[in-house]
């Protein structure tokens, strides 16, 4: 049984499900300040969640068509411009193709199902919020031709999820969530702008356009994910601004040493992309790690996790200080 969820943990990359539990904890906290509907609220991340991993099933079955790949002299199927662990549980046997799109298509229908509830009990203003962020959704994928992944998530993490949270919550649209969901935002793009980096040679071999590599060299896309992080930490300051929150929530700050610690570790990976720096506070809780030795993914999957706890940190700190010291 315990196999049974890590193998579903790593089809699903459930490791990247705090990109949505915290940007909705954030976004269910400015709602519940307005006397939202706590219980609506809930079945709404549950929505979200479902949808999200629907979403990632759905990016690894197109990934598995579009990406480079072929067979080595053991019949095993490799891809040549993929961190070493991309599809691994598909050539691993342990799920095929299309059971890997039979999964996604269920997750995805069970995230409408959720959309459609909550529509036929607080309006049909829901369909707007689920049609946007799951036409985005779906051709992620494709977006890596145009430069536009990091738009995309920036839209669904941003005023989609933050609009489409608050509606289900309060039964209108509240403008001020386009404020409130910057910082976390930003937060959750320099997640995917780290993956990016991270794949830097990777995604230009397969012409694949990112923010990161539209820099003629790493230490170019470096030098801005410092002005990304920067960025991050100042929009709180438009909380206060448009008197959304008190200054507790620049206890948010208080991550700023993770940030660093993110942003040397990625100062390392482009010197030495094998080298894995020592753990530091919450950067120790990183899950599934002996199955991520065994993938050869450890430098890669260091950073990923040091980017998600950063984001989980900084989000939980800014939804905890909108509910208890905003108003």
């Amino acid at each position: 049984m315990i196999q049974f969820f890590k193998s579903w943990i790593l089809i699903t990359r459930a490791y990247a499900l705090p990109m949505s539990v915290f940007s909705w904890f954030v976004a269910y906290a400015y709602s519940i300040i307005d006397n939202g509907n706590s219980t609506y609220g809930l079945i709404a991340l549950a929505g979200i969640c479902l949808a999200h991993l629907g979403a990632n099933m759905f990016d690894d079955f197109v990934d598995y068509h579009l990406l480079t790949k072929k067979y080595d002299k053991d019949n095993k199927l490799k891809f040549l411009n993929a961190q070493r662990n991309k599809c691994s549980y598909i050539t691993n046997s342990i799920i095929t193709v299309n059971q890997l799109l039979l999964a996604s298509l269920l997750f995805l229908a069970a995230a409408c199902l959720v959309g459609i509830y909550l529509a036929y009990k607080t309006g049909i203003g829901v369909y707007i919020f689920m049609l946007m962020g799951g036409f985005l959704g779906l051709v992620y994928p494709l977006l890596g031709k145009f430069r536009l992944c990091e738009a995309a998530i920036a839209l669904i993490y941003g005023p989609y999820l933050f609009g489409g949270v608050n509606y289900v919550m309060t039964g209108s649209y509240d403008w001020h969530t386009l404020i409130v969901c910057i910082p976390t935002m930003l937060m959750t793009v320099n997640l995917l702008y780290t993956d990016t980096m991270l794949d830097y040679d990777i995604d230009s071999r397969e012409r694949k356009k990112t923010i990161a590599n539209m820099f003629q060299s790493k230490w170019g896309g470096f030098r801005f994910h410092k002005i990304l992080l920067a960025a991050a930490y100042l929009s709180v300051f438009l909380t206060a601004i448009f008197d959304i929150a008190d200054w507790e929530v620049f206890l948010t700050w208080g991550t700023i040493p993770m940030a660093l610690n993110l942003l040397d570790s990625m100062k390392i990976y482009i010197i030495d992309n094998t080298t894995i720096p020592e753990k530091r506070g919450f950067a120790n809780f990183m899950e599934n790690w002996d199955e991520i030795e065994k993938d050869g993914a450890e430098a890669f999957m260091y950073r990923m996790y040091q980017a998600r706890n950063l984001m989980i940190c900084f989000s939980l700190i800014f939804g905890l200080t909108l509910v208890l010291y905003s108003g």
